[in-house]
């Protein structure tokens, strides 16, 4: 009950002050509900998606007008148990929330990536979708269009087209964990929405994210067999010379 007060005094301040991040606590959430915290390590992807609803409609029912200043809700799961190292990242941890540390080397520009897409038939008006869109899919097939069942030309309907902030950074190893005579190795990080430009470079930071596989087409012709580059989806970040 206490937990349950202190997240819902932490939603208050959250809203108060106009922002979409919630942090919770891992150690809080195990406490209370061991299932869903194996289902959070484990299925990140479809769990933590259900925890933004949650999160938003609390916070809607709340403040009512919350709905008025943003859309949605990030939940950011903070303290996992295990800490992993980058060189130590294999196959099993793929689709799975890990935690690393290392030092932010390298930043892009933040760049406005596609996350929900509206599409209008040209033909007769027909509103079409909308299609959710991760990153890593491709959106080819629409299907044909409802009303005159033709199937296109389409084109985007911009005003119910949604976008979200992206940001790539490369974090590599802390000096003092990297074995003798060793290169540092290094893993590219996803920030999205407001955890972009959270971190720059020199910062020693921890993050929690999703551990990701995409097909990588250059390097499945140079080594003549399908690979995937893989890279972490960040949930959370912090910088570990910041105080809480």
């Amino acid at each position: 009950e206490k937990d349950v007060n202190t997240y819902e005094q932490r939603i208050i301040e959250m809203c108060t002050n106009n922002r979409q991040s919630l942090d919770i606590n891992f150690y809080h959430i195990n406490s209370v509900n061991q299932h869903l915290a194996v289902w959070i390590v484990t299925a990140p992807s479809q769990i933590i998606p259900l925890l933004d609803e949650v999160a938003y409609s609390l916070a809607c029912e709340i403040f009512p007008n919350y709905h008025n200043i943003f859309q949605e809700i990030f939940v950011r799961i903070k303290d996992l148990p295990i800490l992993d190292s980058l060189r130590e990242l294999r196959h099993y941890h793929i689709n799975t929330l890990i935690k690393v540390r290392g030092v932010l080397t390298k930043r892009t520009n933040v760049f406005s990536q596609l996350k929900r897409i509206m599409f209008r038939c040209t033909k007769c008006g027909e509103k079409i979708g909308p299609f959710n869109y991760n990153g890593q899919q491709e959106i080819n097939d629409i299907g044909a269009c409802q009303s005159c069942q033709s199937r296109g030309p389409y084109a985007v309907e911009n005003s119910e087209t949604l976008y979200r902030n992206y940001q790539k950074i490369v974090v590599q190893e802390s000096p003092g964990t990297i074995p003798p005579g060793r290169i540092p190795r290094h893993k590219e990080v996803i920030l999205t929405n407001d955890l972009v430009d959270s971190v720059k470079p020199g910062d020693e930071i921890e993050v929690s994210g999703i551990y990701i596989s995409k097909f990588d087409f250059g390097m499945n012709v140079r080594y003549s067999f399908p690979v995937f580059t893989t890279f972490i989806e960040a949930v959370h970040v912090k910088r570990l010379n910041e105080i809480e």
